[in-house]
């Protein structure tokens, strides 16, 4: 997972960066843009071929409603971003296009061997070099870790399914891999934080899902290029860096990068089994989208990794995401700034951060919960899933204000729950002026809470519906909200008075 700032068109480009050589002539440039632009094509089949599941265990999925999203690894031990901070020049590759840098200023940069110059990380001494961030996993031992009290949580605060990153762009596996060299194998003496995650799970009936990065930073260390992508897409005389941030000078030959191929192949293929085969059902597998494994488009090697085909022969029922492959079960809308701008035919689903900035476990306060609920009721009303994260400590533990935040949505939950929770968008010729769903013979129609200093007002709602109005009511409320009906129009009006500190539900019951 990364910044919001990311465009989901050009995300796919990093990976391939990998194989950059440290040499100034155009030719070489040319060649690894030409491998940029293929590994941004590449599928396994046509999109359109691809029929989204039917299988019966996986139909829980549209109406999931909400949530818990568990981003957490090595970086929480210096409450770091997982994976970003150790790749240099994302200061410049992710200003925005009207904020971009001139050419002489990022060659002032390059030309110092400061890769840093500029960024967030100058301001409290956290700029990191790849080998820096995997050193953490020496001292990333969280004793405190309850997976049990994270999904209670979850349970309590009405989500229905939670999502635990199994492994992140940094490369540390959260289980005993038999593959590779980084994971709790070779530390914390083979801790399973997956087994704890899918056990807890279980015991409170959430829908079990598993994150997993096919990019994989550490394993390919030596045939990447740890300078952002998108500066050396956007500005000439870029470096390639290495793993402490130096220039590189190491070429590799076609048969070493043919057989670094064949290792990713096997590797990624030998994880993603042992995820989904050593942990019984599992729900969902979360594959991310920056980038795919480091293999060219059309390269022998994509024969030996995993296939969608193989993913549905080990977890028939599972639902997959469409970041790996370039398709999947359904769309994915990630961060506020990506949020969904009209109704989801098919299945959808937003993740966003209750964090204001990041994934991982960093200093960044919380959001109010009228932000996060807000979102989650417009999401609904979409037709789409919100997955909430929340980043655990370097303890493995939730903070007080995480626990209180999903208190308060939990308390929410229990009086509104229903107007989320197996409820769907309106269907034409229906509609209302605010954000609404339907479940049944009820209409939830959906007053957004104020945010951002924002004072509640009085509101005037209006709900038309071809079918004829039984009932309406507040939900939580017994105070009735006056209401007429115009012409098969519903008008409702609040009063200022009845407005809350969070989203208030109008239910709309019909004949």
């Amino acid at each position: 997972m990364k910044k919001a700032i990311f465009l989901s068109s050009l995300v796919f480009f990093c990976c391939s960066m990998g194989l950059w050589a440290q040499k100034n002539g155009s030719r070489e440039k040319n060649e690894n843009i030409k491998t940029q632009q293929a590994e941004v094509a590449r599928t396994d089949e046509p999109v359109a071929s691809y029929k989204r599941t039917t299988h019966p265990d996986a139909q829980w999925y549209p109406q999931a409603g909400f949530g818990m999203f568990i981003h957490w690894g090595i970086s929480s031990v210096k409450e770091l971003e997982l994976s970003w901070p150790m790749m240099a020049g994302t200061q410049i590759g992710w200003r925005p296009a009207n904020d971009r840098l001139s050419a002489d200023s990022v060659k002032k940069i390059m030309e110092s061997g400061d890769y840093f110059t500029g960024h967030d990380c100058k301001k409290d001494n956290s700029c990191i070099t790849p080998n820096e961030y995997w050193a953490m996993a020496k001292d990333f031992n969280p004793k405190d870790c309850d997976p049990e009290k994270w999904v209670k949580a979850a349970k309590e605060a009405g989500m229905t399914y939670a999502v635990f990153t199994a492994k992140h762009h940094d490369g540390f596996a959260m289980w005993p891999s038999a593959y590779g060299n980084f994971n709790t194998k070779n530390y914390l003496g083979g801790r399973d934080f997956v087994k704890e995650f899918v056990t807890a799970c279980r015991k409170y009936g959430l829908k079990t899902g598993l994150y997993f990065s096919p990019p994989d930073w550490y394993f390919d260390g030596e045939y990447r290029n740890f300078m952002y992508y998108g500066v050396g897409r956007d500005y000439p005389h870029i470096p390639v860096l290495d793993r402490d941030l130096h220039p590189g000078t190491a070429v590799k030959t076609a048969e070493e990068k043919q057989a670094h191929y064949r290792e990713v192949a096997a590797f990624v293929k030998g994880q993603v089994e042992e995820l989904l085969t050593n942990y019984g059902k599992i729900d969902m597998i979360w594959f991310d989208k920056d980038g795919v494994p480091v293999i060219p488009a059309g390269n022998a090697a994509w024969k030996e990794c995993i296939t969608m085909e193989r993913v549905h022969q080990l977890q028939p029922g599972i639902i997959v995401s469409p970041r790996l492959f370039g398709y999947g079960d359904y769309h994915s809308f990630e961060s506020d700034k990506n949020f969904p701008v009209m109704k989801q035919d098919g299945w959808a689903e937003f993740c966003t951060t209750a964090a204001t900035s990041g994934w991982g476990h960093t200093k960044a306060p919380l959001k109010s919960t009228a932000h996060l609920l807000n979102y989650l009721v417009r999401s609904r009303s979409f037709n789409t899933n919100m997955l909430l994260n929340y980043g655990p400590t370097k303890d493995g533990a939730f903070t007080a204000d995480m626990y209180q935040s999903l208190a308060e949505i939990s308390g929410w939950m229990k009086v509104n729950g229903v107007s989320v929770k197996g409820a769907r968008a309106l269907d034409a010729p229906e509609w209302a002026s605010v954000p609404a769903t339907k479940r049944k013979k009820h209409r939830y129609l959906f007053l957004l809470a104020p945010v951002n200093g924002e004072r509640a007002a009085e509101e005037k709602v209006e709900f038309y519906t071809g079918g004829a109005v039984k009932r309406v009511s507040l939900l939580g409320h017994s105070q009735k909200p006056g209401y007429k009906i115009e012409a098969n129009k519903l008008i409702v009006d609040v009063p200022v008075g009845m407005r809350r500190t969070l989203p208030l539900v109008i239910d709309v019951e019909l004949e």
